[in-house]
C-alpha cells in the first residue's frame, strides 16, 4: 500500500509538470485520478488527461483534459465558434457561464449538456488565449455526478498555469 501511494504521488507530480514549449500546466489535478500524458495515447491537441472513478454501476468515467491549438481568433470569437460547434450536435445545449480566474489569467467558461448512451453528460470548458494559442481545459462527467465533482473540477481549472517560454 505504501509503495502504491508513493507511485501515485510520483505520477501526479509528473503529470503536474509543464508540457511542451508552451509552459502550460495543471498544478492541482483531482487527487487519485489516473493521469495520461503520453502523446502516443492522446488525441493530437490533447496534452494530458485525468480520469476519475465513475459512481455506481454506470461505466462512464469523469475526466479532465488540457488541449491546445493555434488560433488567430479573439477569445470572444473563439468562444462563439466553440458554442456554435457544440450546439450543432443534436440535443446539445451550450451556455456561456462567464469568466473564471486561473493562475494563468482570466478564462471563459462554457457549460455543455449533451445526451449520451450513458445518460446526460455535462462538459465544463475553460478557454484561455495567450499569444495566438488557445488553452482549453475540458471536464466531463455525468450530469447527475456534477454536483459531487464540481469543486474538484473548478479547483483543477483554476490551477491552469502558464509559464514564460
Amino acid at each position: 500500500m505504501f509503495l502504491k501511494s508513493i507511485f501515485l504521488v510520483v505520477c501526479i507530480g509528473v503529470c503536474a509538470l509543464t508540457w511542451g514549449q508552451s509552459g502550460i500546466s495543471i498544478t492541482s489535478p483531482p487527487r487519485g485520478w489516473e493521469c495520461i500524458n503520453d502523446p502516443q495515447q492522446l488525441p493530437q491537441k490533447v496534452r494530458v488527461i485525468y480520469i476519475g472513478q465513475g459512481q455506481g454501476a454506470n461505466p462512464f468515467t469523469p475526466s479532465i483534459n488540457l488541449a491546445t491549438e493555434t488560433t488567430t481568433l479573439s477569445l470572444r470569437d473563439y468562444v462563439m465558434q466553440a458554442k456554435t460547434y457544440h450546439e450543432s450536435r443534436a440535443g446539445t445545449r451550450c451556455h456561456i457561464l462567464g469568466m473564471i480566474q486561473t493562475a494563468a489569467g482570466q478564462a471563459q467558461l462554457l457549460q455543455i449538456d449533451r445526451p449520451s448512451q450513458w445518460g446526460d453528460i455535462r462538459f465544463v470548458q475553460a478557454m484561455y488565449l495567450h499569444e495566438g494559442e488557445a488553452f482549453v481545459v475540458t471536464a466531463t462527467c455525468l450530469k447527475s455526478e456534477f454536483s459531487n465533482l464540481s469543486s474538484q473540477i473548478f479547483k483543477t481549472i483554476q490551477s491552469l498555469t502558464l509559464q514564460a517560454k
